[in-house]
Formats: structure tokens, sequence, C-alpha cells
């Protein structure tokens, strides 16, 4: 989420950097408001359009690890655990920053609606027909202004003729145009996106750019550009106008005088620039949505190593490694640049714990998950276990995302949930948090039919895969 913010607030700053640089003085007024809306949309959009590059680069988790041969294993034995307090994890975990983007987010949608509010009941009222538009005469507001085809002016108006007649070839513009869908949807994207301020300085052009729109369009209907300008000069004050309206007398008077007066640039001139915006704003889209399938060294992506335990002539408890592998092998099926799995096994074959742990060195891994399945000489027993070594230096990590995966995995299978330190030989030899997760107890008949049954070793895969991305967030 947070790089696809980042994405957002780059491409919309290059964009509006074109629009800036090379149409804002332009008296193109219809291409530049397609360009602000439809770079405006596809900047949003791109980094979901994603075009795959480099297929030709193979997947770290393509690489077969079949060179690794059998070796003599270092053997964990049951006194090597140290049991510790049972945890009670908290099964609702929240990102504060993600809460206060929320209720800000919620606000604005609040205040959208209320205004939206406001806007329906005052198109309730009785209203006067002039030509295209509905005349509403309202109290709260010395400003005119349109909503689609209403148009909205004081009760106690004193305009002159001249002045009323551009009013309404103003407001008819603007309705005609249908601006208010613009204005909405500015007004909707600035709910969702008000942390980036190129939505803002994009709302804020867009509105100036329906004006030179609505008075390129009055003066074209036969109003004299003089008494028009003037009219500009005459209800220029910036006074309360109703919200997710268009208003005669709302953008910038300078540059709508100026812009008025100003002469088109030649044809071959407009063309050029033109071509050159629409250029840049292909390049601009084709960077935001290009993805390299060769991200495993991205800043933003979770490199986490699945290691399925056992293997081979190694088979742990009952058929625990082939349920192990499943799951490891289903878990990197959903490998993609935001979580990148790494295995160290995905056949039946045996490594040792040394082996493992320089596969999980080698590749730097952010986090390493040992998967197993528990057993218990009560069949009663059931549940799942998560060990960390709290006397690594990642122990805070291992503990955190211990409680991370518990408090997931623990929706799949009832039964007991703890986190509790141990001092296994993959927990105190690898360079990055590290967890053995039990998945649950071989030994206990509900354990058993969950873990060997196909669909839900895939509900399994993807709870656990689902803790990855929250761990990601956590980070």
């Amino acid at each position: 989420m947070i790089s696809y913010f980042i994405y957002t607030i780059i491409s919309l700053g290059c964009s509006y950097a074109v629009y800036f640089l090379l149409l804002r003085r332009q008296k193109t007024f219809q291409f530049n408001r397609f360009f602000l809306l439809s770079a405006l949309v596809l900047c949003l959009v791109a980094p979901f359009l994603e075009f795959e590059l480099f297929k030709a680069v193979p997947s770290i988790t393509q690489i077969p690890l079949d060179k690794y041969t059998e070796t003599n294993a270092v053997i964990d034995t049951v006194d090597n655990v140290t049991l510790g307090e049972e945890v009670a994890v908290n099964p609702y975990r929240a990102n504060p920053v993600m809460i206060i983007y929320g209720l800000i987010s919620l606000l604005l949608i609040i205040r959208f609606s209320r205004n939206l509010l406001q806007i329906f009941k005052l198109t309730r009222s009785e209203y006067e027909t002039i030509g295209h538009l509905k005349l509403i005469k309202i109290e709260d507001s010395n400003m005119v202004s349109s909503f689609f085809n209403y148009m909205l002016i004081p009760k106690q108006h004193t305009l002159s003729r001249e002045d009323f007649e551009s009013i309404i070839a103003h407001e008819t513009a603007h309705s005609k145009e249908l601006h208010t869908i613009d204005i909405i949807l500015l007004e909707l994207l600035s709910c969702v996106f008000w942390f980036n301020p190129f939505i803002w300085l994009y709302k804020k052009a867009v509105l100036q750019n329906h004006e030179f729109i609505a008075d390129e369009m009055s003066v074209s209907s036969g109003i004299d550009i003089e008494n028009y300008s003037n009219t500009i000069i005459n209800l220029g004050q910036k006074e309360y106008r109703v919200p997710l309206t268009s208003g005669f007398n709302f953008i910038q008077i300078k540059n709508r005088i100026i812009m008025l007066h100003q002469s088109k640039s030649s044809v071959f001139n407009r063309t050029l620039k033109s071509a050159a915006v629409i250029l840049l704003l292909a390049g601009i889209f084709m960077f935001s949505s290009y993805k390299n399938l060769d991200d495993s060294f991205s800043d933003d992506t979770l490199i986490v190593v699945i290691d399925a335990g056992h293997g081979g002539h190694d088979s742990g408890n009952s058929i625990e490694k082939e349920i192990v592998l499943e799951i490891s092998n289903l878990l990197a099926s959903y490998s993609n640049e935001k979580v990148k799995i790494i295995q160290t096994r995905n056949s039946d074959n045996f490594l040792s714990l040394k082996e493992r742990s320089e596969i999980i060195n080698a590749v730097n891994a952010d986090l390493v998950i040992s998967l197993h399945c528990n057993a218990h000489t009560e069949p009663s027993i059931n549940g799942i276990e998560a060990y960390y070594n709290d006397e690594n230096e990642d122990k805070k990590a291992s503990f955190d995302y211990s409680k991370i995966l518990i408090n997931n995995q623990s929706r799949l299978l009832s039964g007991r949930s703890n986190v509790k330190s141990a001092s296994f030989y993959l927990l105190r030899n690898v360079n990055c948090p590290a967890i053995y997760l039990e998945l649950g107890f071989l030994t206990n008949e509900k354990d058993k039919a969950v873990l060997t049954n196909e669909a839900e070793q895939v509900e399994i895969a993807k709870s656990l895969f689902g803790s990855l991305l929250e761990i990601r967030e956590a980070q």
C-alpha cells in the first residue's frame, strides 16, 4: 500500500509538471481538460496495470536446490527446548498510520456527503427556467454558481442586464460541458488521496480550466469581450459559495482576463505541444505500470524463506514431511513483488540443518519460517505452537511475527495457540528473525484431519501468506 502511494505521488507530480510547463498558458482548453483528467486517472490506475519485463530472468524460487547432497544431520532433541510462558495473542492488530488515514478519509467522505445532500435539498426548491438552466434563488451565498443544469443565484442580486446575460452564458457553458462530473470526481479522489499534494494542485488546475472554457464559450456566443471582462472584475469578490458547484466569480480574476484576451498560438505550435504532452504522458504511464519480475532485492519486498521440515529419509512425525512440503509449495505459488517466497526444498529430499541455515543466510532473508507438525503422547492435546530464540538479536521481531502467525492460524485449528522460546539449531544459526511453526498435532484426530485435507492445506497456505503480508506492513 505504501509503495502504491509513493508511485502515485511521483507519477502525478511528473504529469502535473508536464501540464504546468507545456499546457498551462495554452488556449487548448478542451485538450487541457482531457489531459488533466486522463493523467489523473491513469496515474492512479497505472500501478494496477503491470507490464511484465525480463521474463527470461528466472525467479530465485525456480532455481533447483537438488545440488545439496545428503550429509549428517545436526539433530535437535526435546532437551533443547525451553518452555516459556504461554502468550495470549491479541486477535486484532492495527497499523496506527492506517487508522489515522482511514479516520481522515472517513471525515472527508462525510463532508462530501453532507455537501451533496445540501445541494440536493436546494434542487428541490422552486426554480425558474431560463434557456438550458433552472434558476434557483438562494439566501446563504452571494455568489453565482451551477450544479449540472441548476443555477444558484443570490435572492437579492443587483445585477445589470449585461452582467446577467454574461453569467447566464457562462453557467450554461458549465452545464453543457458537464463540469459538475469533473468536480464530483475530484472531490471523491480528494477524500481517498488527501495526503497527495498533487491531488489538490490538479483540483485547482481543473477548476481554473473550467472557467477558461466557460469564458471562451461565453464570448464565442456573441457577448462583447469588454463587457464580459468588466463583469468578471465586478463580480470577482471571493465569498462563500455552495460546495461542489461551478462559480462565475470563483477562480482568479487576473488569470481569466489574461487568458480571455490572449491570442491563440499557431496550429503547428499547438499540435507540436499536444503531441509532446501525449508522448510524455504515455511515458509516465508506462513507467508507473512496469513490473520487473526480478524484484527479489526490492526494498519493499519481504523476502521469506519457507523451510519445509525433514524430507528424504527423515520423515518426522508420521507423514509430517509430506504435509509441510505440500503447504510450502502452495505458499511458493503465491510469491509476488510484495512477499518473495524462497524454499529450502521443493521436493522430497533431505537437507541437513547446516545446509538449511546456509541457504537462508545466502539469500539475505528478512524472515525464515520452518514448518513442522507436532506430536504428543496425549491424543487430546491439539493446537498451534510457535518457537523463537529469546537469545537471538532479532528476538523481538521473531516474537512479534510469531504472534501474527499464531493469531491467523488459530482461526483454522481449534485448541491452544502458544508462543514459546527454544534453542533449536536453525533458530540459533540464521542472521534474520526465525520461527519454528508447529501447524498442529498429528496425534490429535481433529488436527490430523485438517492437516491431511487438501482443501484445508490450501486454506493454511493462504492464511500463512496473509500473515506474511501483515508482517510486511508491520515492518
